[in-house]
């Protein structure tokens, strides 16, 4: 059976087309999360692949510490059997192979290079903090020049619609506009306009820096969430632990420490050198004709001048100065840590205390004021004012905000725990 349609019919099936895929749900953009950005900077941050060489340089040298010395081989040639046995010409009559015996040089070795090693690994995961941190710091300030964009758009529609009111005059209400009045209502117009043009200008600026800091494309799309407030930290003894345990900074002096240590003790023992063995062949004449001679000899240095006491000073030396350099480490390092906790905390206060008490009253004063002065019951001055009470408290909500998230990176810094920051980078 064929089927025919007219026109209605054709079009009647275009428009139930046009539903179904109205229908179907838009494949959104990803956000642009700060895990995203972070992990974006560890693809292509040129800080890493220093990292990874400074580990592979320590590796090397951790192998080649439990490498023996290499035997010396030496030949002597000359004319001495040819003339006692009269034949003549030069002979080799002598072949000495001399060996060091490293013996326990190799374990002191092995111990400095292996703590060296470890040192490294844990300059790499701060090298890896570092550069979470300068991330999040050019993340969060992008996610606030975006804020301070769509705040100095709404400040514009704002005026706009006060501009379109009163030329439209659709309130019977008001017969006459006071020509003050209009003039303020215009001059706040326009410098909500400079103020949308400077906002503009820093978050193009800051988006640029963002892109060329990350390496991204220009086709590489930015859809940026909005600017929250930094989580609850952890309670302060548990970050205390945290960065007592697991600070990179801290690990990587300790090993510092260790590796210096061990170097001490490696000085101390090279004054005595290592011990050859040599093992000796000769030919000599002998009753009248040539025979071979075999034999073995221990050579041992005696540190009768040369105890090595400089480079062991030099190694103690060494140790003093890591041990301090560790305990300034941890003093700043706590006083970073209960600075930011004390810092963060009250930002988190604050934030509350302005949603509550500042913001949502300065919201319904605005709605209000609007109102009345759409019917006259207020002038241009109440209704500036309010205006003005209203998007100054967002705009210092928005940079309390900010300061939150900074005050939780320096926090999480100051910790130096690569589990926890990264648990924090997290979506």
């Amino acid at each position: 059976m064929i089927i025919k349609f007219g026109d209605f019919g054709w079009r009647l099936l275009q428009i139930i087309a046009i539903l179904l895929l109205a229908g179907q749900p838009a494949s959104a953009t990803e956000t642009w999360t700060l895990a995203k950005s972070v992990q974006r900077a560890m693809d292509v941050a040129p800080e890493q692949q220093e990292a990874l060489a400074g580990i592979a340089v320590r590796q090397s040298e951790l192998n080649q510490s439990t490498k023996w010395p290499n035997p010396t081989v030496s030949l002597r040639a000359q004319n001495r059997l040819g003339l006692q046995d009269g034949r003549g010409g030069y002979n080799v009559d002598q072949l000495i192979i001399n060996q060091p015996l490293p013996l326990l040089r190799l374990q002191k070795q092995e111990a400095v290079a292996a703590k060296q090693l470890s040192a490294e690994q844990a300059l790499a995961d701060q090298s890896r903090l570092t550069l979470q941190y300068d991330i999040s710091r050019f993340y969060y300030a992008l996610l606030l020049s975006h804020e301070k964009l769509l705040l100095a758009e709404q400040r514009q529609r704002f005026t706009h619609s006060i501009q379109q009111a009163q030329s439209r005059r659709t309130t019977p209400v008001i017969q006459y506009i006071n020509p003050l009045d209009r003039h303020r209502i215009e001059l706040l117009d326009e410098m909500a306009g400079r103020a949308l043009l400077n906002a503009r200008t820093v978050f193009t600026d800051t988006l640029h820096m963002f892109r060329l800091r990350l390496e991204l494309p220009d086709q590489e799309s930015v859809d940026l969430p909005d600017l929250q407030p930094a989580p609850a930290p952890r309670p302060l003894t548990t970050l205390r632990q945290r960065l007592k345990k697991s600070s990179a900074s801290l690990k990587q002096l300790h090993y510092q420490v260790e590796a210096t240590q061990a170097g001490v003790d490696l000085e101390r023992f090279r004054k005595y050198g290592d011990p050859v063995v040599s093992l000796i062949h000769e030919r000599d004449v002998l009753a009248g004709r040539r025979q071979n001679f075999n034999g073995i000899m221990i050579s041992v240095p005696v540190p009768l001048w040369d105890y090595n006491q400089a480079n062991v000073a030099r190694a103690e030396a060494e140790v003093m100065r890591n041990k301090s350099r560790l305990r300034i480490t941890q003093r700043n390092l706590h006083a970073q840590l209960e600075q930011s906790y004390l810092n963060l905390s009250q930002l988190l206060e604050q934030l509350r205390s302005i949603n509550k008490r500042m913001l949502e009253p300065a919201e319904k004063l605005l709605a209000l004021t609007r109102q009345s002065y759409a019917v006259g019951e207020v002038n241009s001055l109440n209704l500036i004012d309010a205006y003005n009470t209203y998007f100054d408290t967002r705009n210092s909500a928005l940079d309390m905000m900010f300061q939150s998230q900074i005050a939780a990176v320096d926090l999480h810094m100051a910790v130096g725990d690569p589990l926890l920051a990264q648990a924090e980078v997290q979506p």
